[in-house]
C-alpha cells in the first residue's frame, strides 16, 4: 500500500530499481547527479546524525517507486543542492541542462518562505507549490516525495518542530496528494502526521482496534472465502484484498458523528480487483443478491468519477452474523489510478505532453487564476484549504452527462461548470423538471437544465451564493468588465467638465501630449486608467489633484468633487490608505469597526471609500478590484461608538455596578435602555464610547466577570 520498498542506502540499489522498469534509462545521468549531490552535502548530517546524502537518495527511491523518468529522479537527487550548498541554478543548468535546473529551482523556491507571519507563509508556500506544479508537475511529485521521507524520519526532531511539520503535512501536503489522486502517498502522509499530532488518540484507537483484530480477521477471511466461491461460479478472475480502517479515518468518524469506537461498525473493508468494467457490475449485482446492502452507502464512482479521477464501486453489506463490511469493486487500471494518481501512467519516454490536458491539474490552475483576481493571502489560504479535500456532489445534465461539483453548489455553479458562456447568460434553472431560484442548493442526483438568454448577465448578488472558484472568478470578471466601462464613461464626463472649465480660465485648449504630461504629475501614464479611477471614485478631482494638474490656474477646484464624509477631529487621519494620501472615508454602518480590529476599505460608487471590519460578511463577497488595504493611524482623541446588550439579574444596584465599570475604564456612556427579558432577568442596552479595542476588551472582560451577568453581545451601534 505504501512507497516502502526495500530501504535504499547505496546508489547501485537505486540504479537496479530504475532499470527494473526502465531498462533504457540514462544511468550515467543518475550517477552524475548522485556525485554532485554527494559533493554538495559533504559533511552535512541530518537530525538523526546520518549523512545528509541518505535523504536525497531516499527521495529518488520514492520517485523510482512511482516509476518516474530519469529527469525526475536526477532532479530528486539534486533537489536540496541549490538551497543547502554553493551550487547555483546556473551551475546545474551547465552540468545537467535547463530542464533539470528548472525543476530543482522550482522545488527550491517552494522552500524559501519567510515565516514572519505563519498564515502568510503558509499561503505563500501553497501559492508557489501550485504555480510550480501547473508549470511542471514533476516539481510537486518531488516535493511530495521529499515530504514523505521527512515525515518518516520525524522522530529525532524536537517536539515543536515535529508538530509543526505534521500539521502542515495534514493540512497541505496530504490534501494535495489527494487532489492529484495519489492515494498511497496521501494515506501514509496522513497516518504518520496523525501519529505525531494526536499521539494519545492514535495509541488509544490502535490499542482498541488491535484488541478486535483476531475477531476481525476471522470475519474478513470468512467473507473473502464466500466471495471467492461466488467469483468461481461466475467464472470471473479477480484479486481480493482486505484492510482494517486507518486510525485517522476512525478518529475523523468519531469526531464527526460524536460516537464511541464500539459504535464504529465499518472497521473492515474488502477490495475486489477485476479485469473489466462489465465484471465490476456483475460482481456488484451478485454481492447485492447474496447479502443485504445499505442503499445509502452505495456509491458508483465508475460512472461518476471523483474530481481526482478516482473510480470504484463502493457498497456496504451486512453479513448473516450482523457484521458490516465496506466492499470496493474496481478494475486493475482503476486501482493503479487510485494508488498512483497523476503518476500512474508516467510516459517516461514521451515527456510531459500527456499531462497538459490532465483535469486533475485544472483545479490548481483555477486557484492561481482566482488568486490573481483576489490576492489577499489569508483569503487564498482559507479558500485552498477548504477546497483541497472537497465534499462533492454529482448532478446530471438533461442528456445524462455527469457534472462533479462542490457540495453546496447552485445552478449558477453548474452553469459555469458547463461553459463560461452558459454561466454569463444564465437566466433560469430547472431542477428535476421544476423551475427553481438560482440560489437553490443542488443535491447529488439532481437533473439540472439552464435556461439562457442573450440579455441575461451575472449579478453581484450571485457572488453571495456561488461556491466554486470557477464560477466566482467568471462572475467577478464580468462585473469588473461592466464596472470598468461604467467608470470610464463617468470619469470621461467629469474630466471633460474639468477641461472645459480650465480651458476657459486659461483661455487655451489642451493637446493629448499636454494632457499626458499633466497626468504624469499624478503618476498616470494611461489616460483611460486615470478616467476609470476618477469614475470609480478611486481618484478624486479635489484641490490637491487639480493643483498638480493645472498649477498655472491656482488652487480653486472647478469640478464638483464627490461629497466628502463629515470629518470629526481630523477624521481623515484615523486610517492610512495604500497608495493614497489623505482620503475621505466613512465607517461601515453594518459592522462599525473600532481601532485595533482588522479592517479593509471598499470603494463604492456613491459613498467613496467605506471602511469595514475584515470579517464583515458584507465585504467578503464584494468585487476584489474595489478593495483597498487600509490600516489604523494614531488618533488618541478620537472615540468610537459601541453598543452592548447584556442579559442580567433584575436586582437593585445592577445598573449602577455596570455603569461603574465603564466609568472606571474612562468610557463615556451615551445611552442606557432597560427592558424585561423574562422573570427576574432584564435586557440592558448600553451605548458608550471607546478609544480602541483594548479599552473595549477591558470593559467587556470586566462586565463578563460580574456576578449576575448571563450574556453579553456587541450589537450594531447607533450613529454618532
Amino acid at each position: 500500500m505504501r512507497y516502502n520498498g526495500p530501504m535504499i542506502k547505496r546508489f547501485h540499489e537505486l540504479q537496479e530499481r530504475v532499470l527494473s522498469y526502465y531498462p533504457e534509462a540514462n544511468i550515467e545521468l543518475l550517477k552524475k547527479a548522485y556525485a554532485v549531490s554527494t559533493d554538495a552535502h559533504l559533511n552535512q548530517r541530518r537530525a538523526s546524525n546520518e549523512p545528509y546524502i541518505t535523504h536525497p537518495l531516499s527521495v529518488a527511491a520514492i520517485l523510482a517507486e512511482m516509476k518516474l523518468d530519469e529527469i525526475s529522479i536526477a532532479a530528486g537527487l539534486l533537489h536540496d543542492v541549490i538551497e543547502d550548498s554553493q551550487y547555483t541554478r546556473e551551475d546545474l543548468a551547465r552540468l545537467f541542462g535547463q530542464e533539470i535546473s528548472d525543476i530543482v529551482w522550482g522545488v527550491t523556491k517552494i522552500s524559501k518562505i519567510s515565516e514572519v507571519d505563519v498564515e502568510d507563509a503558509q499561503a505563500e508556500t501553497l501559492k508557489k507549490m501550485i504555480v510550480a506544479m501547473t508549470a511542471d508537475v514533476r516539481v510537486i511529485l518531488i516535493k511530495l516525495a521529499d515530504r514523505l521521507h521527512n515525515v518518516r524520519t520525524l522522530a529525532p526532531l524536537a517536539e515543536e518542530k515535529r508538530i509543526k511539520i505534521a500539521r502542515e503535512t495534514l493540512e497541505i501536503y496530504a490534501p494535495i496528494a489527494y487532489r492529484l489522486g495519489m492515494g498511497k502517498i496521501r494515506d501514509e502522509l496522513e497516518d504518520i502526521a496523525f501519529m505525531h499530532l494526536y499521539p494519545e488518540d492514535y495509541r488509544r484507537i490502535k490499542e482498541e482496534v488491535g484488541g478486535r483484530t483476531d475477531w476481525a480477521l476471522q470475519q474478513v477471511e470468512s467473507l473473502q472465502q464466500r466471495i471467492q466461491a461466488m467469483l468461481k461460479e461466475l467464472k470471473i478472475k479477480a484479486e481480493i484484498q482486505y484492510r482494517i480502517k486507518r486510525e485517522i479515518s476512525i478518529f475523523r468518524k468519531l469526531q464527526k458523528q460524536n460516537i464511541e469506537l464500539e459504535n464504529v461498525y465499518d472497521l473492515l473493508a474488502l477490495r475486489v480487483i477485476t479485469d473489466t468494467v462489465a465484471n465490476c457490475y456483475v460482481i456488484m449485482g451478485a454481492i447485492h443478491q447474496q447479502w443485504v446492502h445499505i442503499p445509502s452507502r452505495w456509491r458508483d464512482f465508475i460512472t461518476n468519477p471523483k474530481s481526482n479521477f478516482y473510480q470504484s464501486i463502493h457498497t456496504t453489506i451486512i453479513t448473516r452474523e450482523g457484521v458490516k463490511f465496506e466492499i470496493q469493486i474496481r478494475t486493475q487500471e482503476m486501482h493503479r489510478n487510485a494508488e498512483e494518481g497523476i503518476a500512474a501512467h508516467w510516459k517516461y519516454k514521451e515527456g510531459l505532453a500527456f499531462l497538459e490536458n490532465d483535469n486533475r491539474l485544472q483545479w490548481f490552475r483555477e486557484m492561481i487564476d482566482y488568486h490573481k483576481s483576489n490576492p489577499d493571502p489569508k483569503e487564498f489560504l482559507s479558500l485552498v484549504k477548504r477546497d483541497l479535500t472537497p465534499n462533492e456532489i454529482y448532478v446530471f445534465t438533461p442528456k445524462g452527462k455527469v457534472v462533479n461539483l462542490k457540495a453546496g453548489s447552485t445552478p449558477v455553479d453548474f452553469a459555469y461548470a458547463i461553459h463560461s458562456e452558459v454561466g454569463d447568460h444564465c437566466k433560469n434553472a430547472v431542477v428535476n423538471e421544476k423551475l427553481v431560484p438560482l440560489r437553490t442548493r443542488l443535491s447529488s442526483g439532481d437533473v439540472v437544465e439552464i435556461v439562457t438568454h442573450k440579455d441575461s448577465h451575472p449579478s453581484a448578488d450571485w457572488l453571495r451564493f456561488a461556491v466554486t472558484p470557477r464560477a466566482k472568478k467568471r462572475i467577478m470578471a464580468w462585473l469588473q468588465k461592466e464596472e470598468s466601462a461604467e467608470d470610464l464613461e463617468r470619469g470621461r464626463r467629469l474630466w471633460q467638465k474639468v477641461l472645459r472649465a480650465y480651458g476657459r480660465r486659461l483661455r487655451t485648449g489642451f493637446s493629448e501630449a499636454d494632457i499626458a504630461r499633466r497626468l504624469r504629475e499624478l503618476r498616470y501614464d494611461d489616460l483611460e486608467a486615470f478616467l476609470r479611477d476618477v469614475g470609480g471614485g478611486r481618484q478624486a478631482l479635489d484641490r490637491p489633484a487639480l493643483r498638480a494638474l493645472f498649477p498655472e490656474a491656482g488652487a480653486v477646484a472647478i469640478a464638483p468633487a464627490r461629497r466628502a464624509a463629515p470629518r470629526r477631529g481630523e477624521r481623515h487621519r484615523l486610517i492610512s490608505v495604500e497608495g493614497a494620501g489623505d482620503t475621505d472615508f466613512t465607517f461601515a454602518k453594518c459592522c462599525h469597526p473600532i481601532k485595533g480590529e482588522e479592517i479593509v476599505g471598499y470603494v463604492t460608487k456613491n459613498r467613496g471609500l467605506v471602511v469595514h471590519r475584515r470579517d464583515c460578511p458584507n465585504v467578503n463577497a464584494e468585487i476584489p478590484s474595489r478593495l483597498k488595504r487600509v490600516s489604523w493611524m494614531e488618533a488618541p482623541d478620537y472615540t468610537y461608538r459601541v453598543k452592548l446588550q447584556l442579559l442580567a439579574d433584575d436586582k437593585p444596584g445592577m445598573l449602577s455596578t455596570i455603569t461603574g465599570v465603564t466609568a472606571e475604564t474612562g468610557s463615556n456612556i451615551k445611552k442606557v435602555e432597560i427592558e424585561p427579558a423574562s422573570q427576574a432577568v432584564v435586557r440592558i442596552t448600553l451605548v458608550f464610547e471607546v478609544r480602541d479595542m483594548f479599552q473595549l476588551n477591558d470593559i467587556t472582560g470586566r462586565l463578563q466577570a460580574l456576578p449576575g451577568i448571563y450574556s453579553l453581545q456587541r450589537r450594531k451601534a447607533a450613529a454618532g
